[in-house]
């Protein structure tokens, strides 16, 4: 079949499975719930989910955008504390279970993301309106959020750039007039302590209202390390944020917020494990804990959740910001928006070892215990943004435009002591390279989306957004001896033509001696339009339809992780030009819920490792560039059901189909030929599933009491590009369970929560830890490690509202 055949069956397809499944569905009435301004999706159908995905009030199922939204009552119920104990349970998107840092959290869209950090996320995170330019130090707590929008698809007219996935928005509570006042405090196991505190209300009656909120997470390690004696992977986390209102006159409102949060965590610790290549399976074995890196005499067995790590792992970072927004009213149609924000964050110091294995002395040659892998890293940002907006509604027609600029200044540093394992017993180590990095990046842009109402039912969208995207870059590489301290040309020549350093027991790549790219490409300018189409109708009261077309575009930029002049190089921007259609339905007086979107992404210049022409060298090298094109398609069904008042259930089904269309690049001197056309992006199952139930007892007390259970699915999955059986993650899944009781007056409210109920352990992720050992009886052998997830956690919580 032709593809753009194909893409139509698919989303006709799709559009036309959901009335079937409600068919099929035949739950009796139930009373529906009384229209609230900002209620939840929490697994019953509620009326009237006000979201604003589209930069206004809208209802859910009324919202021509495929979205999800993630309430106070799921949350609580789930002890869901950070955007990452999501992971599995939202239709397409998926986050890995476990990061770098707590606060470190990397998002992907229908296939759609980036799983590294130090790089432009590709699925935009938003806390009230304001960006956040980098997935490091993100959302920590979820305390006073009143709502977590998930958007899925390009949102780049409304949201600007590196949105081309979709977008994250948390959306805090506002204070009001009313006194409020809540908070939270439990105990779990691994010493597990969260307590959370907000309050609300009136400091001026009728001009000054404010609001606090305070958050502190922390758990013992989740992971016992033989080499270090103890546990590591633990969380200590302490945030907060002030939101102060002012309302000086008639449609006036000027709102001032200040947060921060400080996060004394514990970098991860992976696991390891091997891969025997001659029965393509992973061994077994696990980590080296005998012997030399050249030569081991002894692996362990591999042990889940045991990471023989040999560093300590250290975390000081810290984030927060300022942000003043004013709504202003200017008449009946019109509205004017300002959004003033600074933020910044600071990783220092971070150190992590990224091999799982014992330091072990190297070999005769280097007789000293070392890391295999392991980073020392210093990150700094600071970013200024600036939205001016303009709401306007004429009878039939509505619209909002604006002006946005956003200024970043990154700057990194990452120490890596990648040595690798030696090949004979006479090599030495390579020596630690630092990759030394400044991005400031200019952002301005222009956009306007207006809707054309045709009739009360049928809908027409169109917008665009013109972006002008600048960046510098300014880099250093500088080599290092195993202490950490720089080595010095003028002491050791060799430094400046690479070789064996044995004073300093290293050695040094000739294509990394110390350099700066003060001289070459280091200052680049992109400009792009990414325009929006769409229409919808409301068919029947309970029935709404949508079409979009929509243009992503993720930023340009330059290579972090450059190891030579010749790789610090730019890589131009990705577009996705996505098409989208959606039903969203409700059934038997509002007491089944079911909406259903099919969907298609073709990317042009993908964002990926690549080999591209240096101009510097004038050779191929292996750099971060562009694969010329990739598509994504498939389809997201969420469901939510109440059959009787007592029972509410939901069930969300995803099916993403990912292939690389031209990835591919003949040999060329050092730089292997390689083609990954044809196959599946990394970090991405083909179908996920996620199920709960929740049932409130008849037990004739005087509160109320709730059983709920969840679970969620997915099938396997790849590491990397090639699709290597070697880095392939086993289909798995998790089942998680609550019991909750609220008192009467709805004041007092007890949880117990368990997660990961069968103590399954599954890794997120698996690379190599250098070449295969060459050397002794387990030569063959590929050393993997990868992060795991979270053991099975029970925690019991008590909670207070007025």
């Amino acid at each position: 079949m032709h593809r753009s055949a194909r893409r139509l069956a698919l989303l006709a397809s799709a559009t036309a499975l959901a009335p079937i499944a409600a068919a099929h569905a035949a739950p009796a009435p139930a009373e529906a719930a009384p229209a609230a301004p900002a209620a939840e999706a929490d697994g019953g159908v509620k009326d009237d989910i006000v979201v604003t995905a589209t930069r206004r009030e809208t209802r859910l199922q009324q919202t021509p955008v495929a979205v999800s939204v993630i309430g106070n009552e799921f949350r609580a119920q789930q002890n869901v504390i950070t955007a990452r104990d999501l992971a599995g349970q939202i239709p397409g998107l998926y986050t890995a279970p476990s990061g770098i840092t707590p606060l470190t959290n990397t998002f992907f869209i229908r296939g759609i993301g980036n799983s590294d950090p130090i790089f432009d996320p590709t699925v935009g995170t938003y806390i009230d309106d304001v960006y956040l330019a980098r997935a490091i130090n993100g959302m920590s707590d979820l305390t006073d959020v009143e709502r977590v929008e998930v958007l899925r698809g390009p949102q780049g007219t409304l949201f600007g750039a590196n949105s081309a996935g979709g977008a994250i928005r948390y959306v805090t509570r506002t204070p009001t007039e009313r006194f409020d006042l809540r908070g939270d405090v439990g105990y779990g196991n691994y010493n597990t302590v969260n307590a959370h505190g907000y309050v609300a209300g009136s400091l001026v009656p009728g001009l000054l209202v404010g609001s606090v909120a305070i958050a502190h997470d922390q758990h013992d390690g989740y992971t016992w390390n033989p080499s270090l004696k103890t546990h590591v992977n633990n969380q200590q986390t302490t945030g907060g944020r002030i939101k102060l209102v002012l309302t000086p006159a008639a449609g006036l409102k000027v709102t001032l917020t200040a947060d921060g949060t400080i996060d004394h965590s514990q970098t991860a610790s992976y696991v390891a494990t091997t891969y025997n290549a001659s029965n393509a399976k992973l061994s077994g074995l696990g980590a080296i804990t005998g012997g030399t890196l050249y030569s081991p005499t002894s692996f362990s067995s591999y042990q889940a959740n045991v990471s023989y790590a040999g560093r300590y792992p250290v975390n000081t970072s810290r984030s927060g910001g300022v942000t003043a927004r004013i709504d202003y009213d200017l008449d009946s149609h019109l509205a004017l928006h300002s959004i003033s924000a600074l933020r910044a964050f600071s990783q220092n110091p971070v150190n992590y070892n990224n091999d799982g294995q014992a330091r072990l002395p190297y070999n005769s040659a280097q007789p000293r215990a070392i890391d295999i892998s392991d980073n020392a890293i210093t990150y700094r940002q600071h970013q200024f943004t600036q939205e001016l907006q303009l709401q306007g509604t004429w009878q039939a027609f509505d619209f909002t435009g604006g002006l946005y600029y956003l200024f970043e200044n990154f700057a990194s540093e990452r120490l890596g002591y990648v040595t690798g394992l030696p090949q004979s017993d006479t090599a030495l180590p390579a020596a630690p390279f630092d990759q030394i990095g400044r991005t400031r990046s200019f952002n301005y842009s222009a956009y306007l989306q207006g809707n054309v109402h045709v009739t009360p039912r049928l809908t027409f969208t169109a917008g665009g957004r013109y972006i002008i995207q600048r960046r510098t870059f300014a880099f250093r590489g500088v080599n290092y001896d195993l202490d950490g301290n720089p080595i010095d040309p003028t002491l050791y020549p060799q430094v400046l033509t690479g070789g064996a350093i044995p004073a300093l027991g290293v050695t040094v790549s000739a294509s990394q001696v110390n350099f700066t790219n003060a001289n070459i490409l280091n200052a680049k300018t992109w400009r792009a339009f990414t325009p929006k189409a769409g229409i919808s109708w409301q068919a029947a009261p309970d029935v709404f339809l949508f079409a979009n077309y929509a243009k992503g575009f993720d930023a340009g930029g330059f290579n972090n992780r450059a190891l030579n002049l010749a790789t610090a190089l730019p890589y131009n921007p990705e577009t996705v030009n996505t098409i989208e259609a959606g039903i969203k339905t409700e059934w038997l007086d509002h007491a089944l819920r079911v909406n259903l979107t099919g969907f298609h992404n073709a990317y042009k210049n993908l964002q990926t490792a690549v080999s591209a022409y240096s101009p510097v060298s004038g050779t191929y090298v292996s750099t971060r560039g562009n694969a010329p094109s990739a598509h994504t398609e498939g389809f997201e069904l969420e469901t939510a059901a109440q059959p009787w008042r007592s029972l509410a259930l939901t069930f969300n089904v995803t099916y993403l189909a990912t292939r690389y269309d031209d990835y591919a690049a003949p040999a060329y001197g050092t730089v292997p030929a390689y083609t990954y056309t044809g196959n599946q992006f990394p970090f991405q199952p083909k179908w996920q599933y996620f199920a709960s139930a929740t049932w409130t007892v008849p037990a004739g007390l005087p509160g109320e009491l709730k059983l709920g259970a969840s679970g969620n699915f997915q099938t396997s999955f790849f590491s990397n590009q090639l699709n290597t059986p070697a880095y392939q993650i086993a289909a798995h899944g998790y089942a998680n369970a609550f019991i909750s009781y609220a008192t009467a007056d709805e004041r007092w409210t007890f949880t117990l929560t368990g997660r990961n109920l069968t103590n399954s352990f599954f890794f997120t992720s698996l690379t190599p830890v250098g070449a295969a050992i060459k050397a002794g009886p387990y030569a063959g052998t590929l050393l993997l490690q990868g992060a795991q997830n979270p053991p099975r956690t029970v925690f019991l919580k008590a909670a207070y509202a007025f």
